[in-house]
């Protein structure tokens, strides 16, 4: 009857208040499969959970116990944690399969590895059960995609008969749930604060309009979904791991679309698929997928596939498992924030979304299972052209190094790890791209059973059949980590020392009590962290502007700029607690710290007392403006890094309360890409805050505006560019592709960084990598000093950029730096912090921070100001 009511409604075009009626609870029912009995001693999910599923989302932590006590009662399944989310939430991992196999699971799994390795795939026997995983929960406002994970498993535990018996002989199904559970906390609070008994299906109403930052992310506002390579939070590290434990023949990964949209699933559009994907893998997905389009067929769903979706990046829970010999899936239900609402296609409910993914869920399983013996020949076939692709690859192996940074190279080779991507210490020496590569380098050989991971890791693409992309074209990821690296063509015979993972500790002298200073380097990953701990402390520290060479206890050591000198004299701490945390950067952030034993330098005119060539660091108080229409993405990096990564305080203010703030609280404001800018009213006082001292430092549309509202000369008239052309007919079948040409896709772009300015301090090579996705340019400062970095004649390294954004970019600003009265504006073209990943502009971004007080402005503007004021008076 209500069914009958729901679509009498929707072809009536009836609204919300023209049919307001409660929506009951589906029964369990609702969720089984026709002639299909159930054990009856299984628990049911509306006995745990005290409602029905798809009545309201499933609180994470009845999820947990709902499935703990269900695995408790089944012979069929096994549970584990197997991490915690940043905010201590867990995340459960499930293996189904028969009592017989689960007795032998170990086995199994190690049998069925063997296939994943070309030097023992034929070991592998095609007896063994497929291997199927199923996400559930990468993105917390796609609830239906977690809440899937219930009637499946409920299904897996009771439903009886010889076909689930065969297909439990058959499989070994691994269930994690959930991916995000953070991010679906935000969002089933939301729903829950504005549930009502009368469903809201009107989509204006506040249910369906979650607040920014929304439920999507995680807690630091990290797309997880990006989060399979790039590997930086906490909840992709811990499923990463399994996921490889396993290597899967299949995974499954469920979301939500738009709401105006039907049901999708892979595969993708044909032309938009990662050059290392085989077409074996394609063909495969088009044969699973007719599983799907049985089981839906049956259900009278509409439906889509081919369309909208690609395959290309690799760092998607649907596209990292097909770099990695397994066919991954992605599934999309027309999205449904609150319980039921209005749409193009009537009154979707949120029970039906459950239900797709339930049905699809079963098809999975159904499909991977019928398809056992393919699957297992394609994975074997996948490693086994190892042999061949690295033959015919010029490249031999990728070499790289970090000596002025241990820490962060050594965060490289964990994260290599990660990806079981092997790397080894460089025995000898190996010329590479004009360079030689010695000792303290490592080599990543293209010769190992991970040559498409580590191709897709450090190869560089800029040529594509199509140029739309739905994330990011380019991810050279030894670009983004900031290393010195080259592509070696010679061989590597004799060159593969030990292997390395990343867990080799780094061994550091602690400092003995300094006789006159303490002095350590910028290049440290975790200086800023120390920095800003000292001077929390009330420690007064000091930067060198020029290299130094000092007498220290251990004999005369060499720093470039950016050296920080923290000396015993005008110390209001006491010496010992200094030296205590002196200790503690040793021991817990990995920095280098000498004793010296004189003021005086080797250098002429750079002691460490020095007027000019040392500056005073002051204590950083950064405000982070947050809300509106800014990028939840952006802010959630400057936030991770500053919170999570160097420990220091950062207050969020929104957006919409920015004007009640005083700003003389704090020392920088941080503007982030979006629809950014401050309300109209701000922008004097911000003009005076930053000329009194402030800092703002922006970056992409935050660095647009400030370029505009708060450096732009308004006595220069703009130029007017109307084009009196006659304008262009096209055939709108081009629209897509034509849209796209002069976008650019998430490219890696390369700019020469100034190292001698402050803001370059710390790095030592003037090659600095960034993510870039805007297409604006940064004005060109009248100071002659103020372009910190600027993007190179051919700045693409790799990703897609039209010739015609190349030509627009090549030569301009991608950070520049000016002073405006005692502050300064920073602005930066591209994200410095994206994903958490781009390390080397991440130390540019704390430079910001840190060294935002070390430059001078140019002797011509200093000369401008004394003359203004000379007029004045």
């Amino acid at each position: 009857m209500r069914a009958r009511l729901l679509k009498l409604a929707a072809a009536l075009g009836m609204g919300a208040m023209a049919f307001a009626m409660p929506l009951k609870a589906e029964p369990l029912d609702y969720f089984l499969v026709p002639g299909v009995e159930y054990d009856q001693g299984i628990v049911k999910p509306e006995e745990v959970f005290g409602h029905g599923v798809g009545d309201q989302p499933v609180r994470h932590d009845l999820m947990v116990s709902y499935m703990r006590e269900v695995v408790e009662q089944s012979p069929r399944m096994t549970v584990e944690t197997i991490g915690y989310s940043h905010e201590h939430r867990p995340i459960l991992f499930i293996t189904v399969s028969s009592p017989e196999n689960l007795a032998r699971i170990d086995e199994i799994r190690a049998n069925h590895i063997k296939r994943s390795n070309p030097a023992t795939a034929d070991q592998a026997s095609d007896d063994l059960p497929v291997v199927t995983w199923l996400n559930y929960g990468v993105h917390g406002a796609e609830s239906s995609g977690m809440d899937a994970a219930i009637p499946a498993l409920y299904h897996l535990a009771a439903a009886q008969g010889p076909e689930m018996e065969e297909t439990l002989e058959n499989s070994v199904i691994l269930i994690t749930a959930v991916f995000n559970p953070d991010g679906h906390a935000r969002r089933g609070a939301w729903v829950t604060q504005y549930g009502s008994d009368i469903r809201a299906l009107d989509p204006a109403h506040e249910v369906h309009n979650q607040v920014w930052p929304g439920g999507r992310t995680n807690h630091y506002w990290f797309d997880l979904n990006r989060q399979w390579l790039l590997q930086t939070q906490p909840e992709s590290q811990a499923w990463l791991a399994k996921w490889h434990e396993w290597k899967p023949e299949v995974s499954g990964d469920f979301h939500e679309m738009g709401g105006n949209s039907t049901y999708y699933f892979h595969p993708g559009v044909p032309t938009r698929k990662h050059p290392l994907i085989p077409a074996k893998g394609r063909e495969l997905l088009v044969e699973i997928a007719n599983y799907h389009r049985a089981a839906l067929d049956k259900a009278g769903t509409l439906y889509f596939s081919e369309e909208g979706f690609d395959n290309y990046y690799v760092g998607k829970g649907s596209t990292y498992p097909q770099i990695n010999g397994s066919l991954g899936i992605l599934y999309e239900a027309g999205a449904q924030m609150g319980i039921a609402r209005e749409s193009d296609q009537g009154i979707k409910t949120y029970a039906d979304n459950v239900l797709k993914h339930f049905r699809t869920s079963l098809s999975t399983i159904k499909g991977a299972a019928a398809m056992r013996t393919k699957l297992h020949a394609y994975q074997r076939e996948f490693y086994a052209n190892v042999a061949g692709f690295v033959k015919d690859d010029d490249v031999k192996g990728y070499v790289f190094q970090a000596p002025e940074d241990p820490v962060r190279l050594n965060m490289f080779l964990t994260f290599l790890s990660r990806h079981r991507v092997l790397a080894y210490k460089l025995e000898g020496d190996v010329k590479a791209e004009g360079r030689t590569f010695g000792a303290g380098a490592y080599i990543v050989p293209m010769d190992q059973p991970q040559y498409r991971m580590a191709k897709a890791l450090f190869g560089k693409i800029t040529e594509f059949p199509d140029k739309v992309f739905y994330d990011v074209s380019g991810w050279t990821l030894p670009a983004a980590y900031g290393l010195d690296y080259a592509a070696v063509t010679g061989s590597l015979r004799g060159k593969l020392g030990a292997v390395a993972d990343g867990s080799e500790k780094r061994s550091l002298v602690s400092p003995g009590e300094a006789p006159y200073a303490y002095v350590f380097r910028w290049s440290d990953y975790y200086a800023p962290r120390a920095v800003a701990r000292l001077l929390d402390a009330g420690v007064m520290a000091r930067v060198a502007k020029e290299p130094i060479e000092v007498q220290t206890t251990r004999g005369v050591v060499k720093f470039g700029r950016g050296a920080v000198i923290v000396a015993n004299d005008l110390q209001t701490v006491p010496r010992a607690s200094i030296h205590a945390m002196m200790q503690q950067m040793t021991e817990e952030d990995g920095i280098e710290v000498f004793a010296a034993t004189s003021g005086h330098t080797l250098n002429v005119g750079a002691d460490l007392g020095g007027r000019n060539s040392v500056a005073d660091l002051k204590p950083v108080k950064p405000l982070l403006v947050v809300g509106g229409r800014l990028s939840s993405y952006d802010a959630g990096e400057v936030w991770h890094l500053l919170d999570h990564k160097m420990k220091m305080p950062v207050t969020l203010v929104r957006e919409d309360r920015l004007s009640g703030i005083n700003l003389n609280r704090y020392t920088h404001l941080i503007l982030v890409g979006g629809r950014s800018g401050l309300p109209k009213g701000m922008v004097d006082d911000v003009k005076a805050w930053i000329k009194a001292g402030g800092t703002v430092v922006a970056s992409r549309q935050g660095a647009k505006w400030a370029a505009e509202n708060l450096t732009a000369d308004k006595d220069e008239k703009q130029k007017d560019d109307k084009d009196n052309k006659t304008p262009e007919r096209l055939s709108y079948a081009q629209k897509g592709q034509k849209d796209a040409e002069d976008v650019i896709g998430g490219a890696v772009f390369e700019s020469d960084l100034d190292i001698t300015h402050p803001l370059g301090f710390g790095l030592v090579r003037r090659s600095m990598a960034t993510n870039k996705n805007t297409t604006f340019v940064l004005p060109v400062p009248k100071d002659p000093y103020a372009q910190v970095a600027v993007y190179t004649d051919s700045p693409l390294i790799s990703g897609y950029s039209s010739d015609r954004r190349l030509n627009e970019l090549k030569g301009t600003p991608m950070l520049t730096a000016e002073r405006m009265g005692d502050g300064a504006v920073i602005l930066f073209a591209d994200d410095p912090n994206f994903r958490a990943t781009y390390l080397g502009s991440e130390r540019l971004f704390l430079n910001a921070l840190f060294l935002s007080g070390a430059f001078d402005r140019s002797y011509a503007d200093d000369e401008a100001d004394e003359q203004a004021e000379a007029m004045e008076e």
